[in-house]
């Protein structure tokens, strides 16, 4: 049954063969500064502190994070920050998710951004922030099926041109 779950070691085997997946495609997967493998304890423990902003590094702010699971196989993730600050506002936003690899065109972006959105309202969270790349048009489309609508596209630090979505949380 699909779902978003707390993450936990219930998921850490499919949690690690989907960081796998990652590395071998050279994708950047942010992974709380720890190879889950080397120390999957200490992720948890990172993610649970995050959440209630404990020893945030001075960029970042309090996010919730939940994975997007099937039975005990892991899908993808979801950050949801709580706030934003200057960075995020202009890249990032309220919410960033992810799909492994092997899972990607079968509709878990939708999916997550779907379940993630009544989360984001229980935590006060009415207009939603969502940012992408521009030329990332699968993302785009996830964000405009949940409701997105672009403000604006800005030039962010690495000149990447990034889509500027809200949503507004019924």
């Amino acid at each position: 049954m699909l779902k978003l779950a707390k993450p936990s070691a219930e998921y850490k085997n499919s949690f690690i063969e989907a960081v796998k997946e990652f590395e071998v495609r050279g994708e950047d997967f942010y992974l709380h500064e720890k190879k889950p493998s080397d120390d999957f304890n200490e992720v948890l423990q990172k993610i649970r502190r995050y959440e209630k902003g404990i020893n945030l590094p001075a960029d970042r702010v309090p996010q919730t994070e939940l994975w997007l699971v099937d039975g005990k196989k892991f899908i993808g993730w979801v950050k949801i920050r709580h706030k934003l600050n200057e960075n995020l506002l202009l890249q990032g936003g309220h919410i960033g998710y992810i799909i492994r690899s092997s899972e990607r065109k079968k509709g878990y972006g939708t999916k997550i951004l779907e379940l993630t959105l009544p989360v984001a309202k229980k935590l006060g969270i009415d207009n939603i922030l969502i940012t992408c790349n521009d030329n990332n048009l699968g993302s785009a489309k996830i964000i405009e099926k949940n409701g997105g609508v672009l403000e604006d596209k800005v030039i962010n630090d690495e000149k990447e041109l990034k889509r500027r979505y809200w949503i507004k949380n019924k």
